[in-house]
C-alpha cells in the first residue's frame, strides 16, 4: 500500500489509508479499519517521535499486502514514512507559516519560558565561522555518548512546528551525579526553533523544559520516549555490575530544573516511574548476572508495551508493562555468555529480536513467557566488531551490519543477510581496524522506492589506513541484493586534509520533499584539535566520485559528533534542523570553555 502513496495523495487519504495513526493525547495505536477518514484531517493531532531505533527498523514502499498489513501495525512505520514523505505531503511544516507569539511569553504548565540562559550557562550563537545556530552546555563531565543519538517530540505534524511542545531529550555521559541539584543526566529543550536572526521562537537559544539528576551516574546509550512523549525510557551506567532501567515521568511547572549542571533535581512532580537494576534479577530464561550496559539502548515495542534491553553479560531481556504500567522483568535468554550485546531491534512482521554479540547475528521469537531461537550467522572474525545494532528492512527481508573486521580479518564491511540467515552479501569498505568503529550507514530516498534504484552510503576506513575514514557507495542489483563492489570508494574528503586520523558519526540522510541530504559528523576522538566537522552531502544525485566534497560544513564540533537526530520538513526560518552533542571539551568549545554542548543546524547549508 505505501506503492500507492509515492506520489502526492490528500490529506483525507491519508489518513483513511495509513494503518496506524496515534491518537490525539492516547499514545495509543488504533488500527486502520477503526479509523474513519475526515473530511478536516488536520484536527487530527498526529505526534511523531523520532529516536535511535527509527534508524534500525524501517519499512519501505512495495512488500507483499500480508508484510505490508503487517508493518501498518508497527507505530514506526507511519514515524518513518512520514520521516521521508513529510516535505512532499506538507504535513504540518507549510511553506507560509506565520511566526508563532513570541515565544518569550510561552508557558509549559505553569512555568514561563525564560528569555536568556542561567547565570553559568553559556549559550552561544552561530558566527560566521562556527555556522551554529545555537550550542548549549552540557556541562563538563560529559556529554551525549559517542554513536548515541537524541530523541525528538514533535507534538502535532498537522499543525507548525510547535515552540512549546515540541522538545529534543539529550542522555549525559560521563561522570558521577552526587545528588539531586548537581550534573544531570538527562535534560530536555523546547523553543527548538531558535537561532540567529530570524526564528520561529523569536528567539537565539532553546530553552530547558526540564533538568534532572535520575539516580547516581550518567548514561552511555540513547533515551527512548513514549508515543505520547510524556515518559522517558533510558538506562543508567553507573558500572560496577549494575545497569539500571529508569522510566522517567517528567513534569511541569517549577522545580523541574533550568540548567545541565546546578539546576538539576530529583523529579518534583514526577517520578522515575520504576528503576530496574534488571541484571541482578533472577528470571525466566537465566539467573541474576550482574553486568553493566556500555552499548545496548532500550528498543521499546509499543504494541505490546513492553522493552527489550541487552547488557555486557550476554543476556537479552523482556520487559513488559513498559508505560502503560509497571515495568517488570518477565524472562531473559543468554546470547553469548559474557558478551557486550547490540541494542536489540524487533520487528513486528516477522515477530522477531535481532542482536549481534560483535561478532555475529542472532534472531529470537518473542513468546509469552519466553525467547526461541530463530537463527544465526557469524559475520566477524574478532569481538568487539560489530557495535551498533542491526538495521532491519523488514519490508525487503534483509538485515545490514556494520562491522570493523570480516571473516577473512582483512576488511572493513557491510554485510547484507536476509532474514532467514542461511548466507550473507558482503562489502568491503576499507581496510580492517580492530580498535577502532564502523558505525551505520543510511540509505538515499530512492532506495525506498527500490532498492535497485537506490544507494547505501557509509563512511568506512581508508583503502590504505583502518583509522582514517572514508565515505563510500553502495547500490543493489535488480533483486535487491547489495553489491559486492562499491560504486564510489575511498572518497577522503569526508575528513579535513589537515588531520586525516579520525571517526565518523553515524550517517542520517533526510529528503525534504525536494532535497535528499546526507549528514556525516567526523572528529579526531580523544583529541581536541584536528577535523572536527559536521559535513552535508547534496544525494539527490548518486555519488559516484570519491572526488565529490560535501557541500557544506560546520566547524568547531569539538571531538566530533555523537549521532544525529532529524527535525521537520519546514520552510520556517530556523524550523529545519540536526541535533547532536559533542564528544569532546576544549577551550574552544562553542557552547563555553571546556564543556560538552548540545548543539543545533540547520538542515540547509548547515547555518
Amino acid at each position: 500500500m505505501f506503492s500507492m502513496l509515492s506520489s502526492k495523495p490528500s490529506r483525507g487519504f491519508l489518513v483513511g489509508v495509513i494503518g496506524t495513526v496515534l491518537l490525539a493525547g492516547s499514545g495509543r495505536i488504533a488500527a486502520a479499519q477503526e479509523v474513519t477518514p475526515v473530511s478536516n484531517p488536520s484536527s487530527l493531532r498526529l505526534s511523531v517521535v523520532q529516536d535511535w531505533s527509527n534508524r534500525h527498523i524501517f519499512f519501505t514502499n512495495g512488500g507483499t499486502p500480508e508484510n505490508i498489513a503487517a508493518s501498518q501495525r508497527d507505530p514506526r512505520s507511519l514515524n518513518n514514512w512520514l520521516s521521508r514523505n513529510a516535505g512532499m505531503l506538507g504535513l504540518g511544516r507549510i511553506p507560509q507559516e506565520a511566526p508563532a507569539a513570541n515565544a518569550d511569553s510561552s508557558v509549559l504548565g505553569s512555568r514561563r519560558a525564560r528569555i536568556l540562559p542561567p547565570v553559568g550557562l553559556v549559550a552561544k550563537t552561530k558566527n560566521r565561522h562556527s555556522k551554529i545556530d545555537w550550542a548549549v552546555s552540557l556541562g563538563p563531565n560529559g556529554g551525549m555518548p559517542l554513536a548515541e543519538a537524541p530523541a525528538k517530540f514533535s507534538f502535532d505534524i498537522n499543525k507548525p512546528p510547535d515552540c512549546t511542545n515540541d522538545f529534543v531529550v539529550f542522555l549525559i555521559g560521563g561522570g558521577t551525579i552526587a545528588a539531586a541539584g548537581t550534573q544531570a543526566n538527562v535534560v530536555a529543550f523546547n523553543n527548538l526553533y531558535s537561532g540567529p536572526g530570524t526564528s520561529l521562537c523569536n528567539r537565539t537559544t532553546p530553552t530547558f523544559m526540564w533538568s534532572y539528576a535520575v539516580g547516581t551516574a550518567g548514561s552511555d546509550l540513547s533515551p527512548a520516549l513514549s508515543l505520547d512523549g510524556k515518559k522517558v525510557a533510558f538506562i543508567e551506567t553507573p558500572g560496577g555490575g549494575r545497569a539500571i532501567f529508569h522510566v522517567l515521568t517528567w513534569a511541569t511547572g517549577a522545580g523541574q530544573g533550568t540548567d545541565a549542571t546546578t539546576g538539576a533535581v530529583a523529579p518534583n512532580g514526577a517520578s522515575s516511574a520504576t528503576t530496574l537494576d534488571y541484571t541482578n534479577i533472577t528470571t525466566a530464561g537465566c539467573a541474576a548476572n550482574g553486568a553493566s550496559d556500555g552499548n545496548a539502548s532500550p528498543y521499546v515495542d509499543y504494541n505490546a508495551d513492553a522493552v527489550y534491553l541487552a547488557a555486557n553479560n550476554g543476556v537479552l531481556y523482556h520487559v513488559k508493562s513498559v508505560f502503560n504500567g509497571t515495568p517488570t522483568l518477565d524472562y531473559c535468554v543468554t546470547v553469548t555468555a559474557g558478551a557486550m550485546l547490540t541494542s536489540p531491534v524487533y520487528d513486528s512482521v516477522s515477530n522477531k529480536v535481532y542482536v549481534s554479540d560483535s561478532k555475529s547475528v542472532f534472531a529470537y521469537t518473542p513468546g509469552a513467557t519466553s525467547f526461541t531461537a530463530a537463527g544465526s550467522i557469524q559475520i566477524s572474525a574478532t569481538t568487539r566488531s560489530i557495535i551498533l545494532s542491526p538495521m532491519v528492512d523488514s519490508t525487503n527481508g534483509v538485515i545490514y551490519v556494520f562491522s570493523n573486521n570480516n571473516n577473512a580479518s582483512r576488511n572493513a564491511i557491510v554485510s547484507q543477510i536476509p532474514l532467514t540467515m542461511a548466507t550473507h552479501t558482503d562489502a568491503l569498505i576499507g581496510a580492517k581496524n580492530t580498535s577502532s568503529f564502523i558505525w551505520v550507514g543510511d540509505f538515499d530516498n530512492a532506495y525506498f522506492n527500490a532498492p535497485s534504484g537506490g544507494a547505501l552510503y557509509v563512511c568506512g576506513n581508508q583503502t590504505n589506513s583502518g583509522s582514517s575514514p572514508a565515505l563510500y557507495t553502495l547500490t543493489f542489483n535488480a533483486s535487491g541484493v547489495m553489491n559486492t563492489t562499491p560504486a564510489m570508494s575511498n572518497d577522503i574528503l569526508i575528513n579535513s586534509a589537515a588531520n586525516p586520523a579520525g571517526i565518523c558519526s553515524p550517517l542520517t540522510s533526510f529528503y525534504d520533499g525536494t532535497n535528499d541530504r546526507l549528514f556525516a559528523g567526523v572528529g579526531a576522538f580523544g583529541r581536541t584539535t584536528g577535523a572536527n566537522l559536521m559535513t552535508m552531502w547534496n544525494i539527490n544525485a548518486r555519488i559516484t566520485s570519491n572526488a565529490t566534497a560535501p557541500v557544506a560544513t560546520a566547524t568547531n564540533e569539538i571531538g566530533g559528533t555523537s549521532a544525529i537526530t532529524i527535525d521537520n520538513a519546514s520552510s520556517s526560518p530556523q524550523a529545519a534542523s540536526i541535533y547532536f552533542g559533542t564528544l569532546g571539551a576544549s577551550p574552544a568549545s562553542p557552547c563555553g570553555a571546556n564543556l560538552f554542548c548540545a548543539v543545533k543546524l540547520t538542515q540547509s547549508g548547515l547555518q
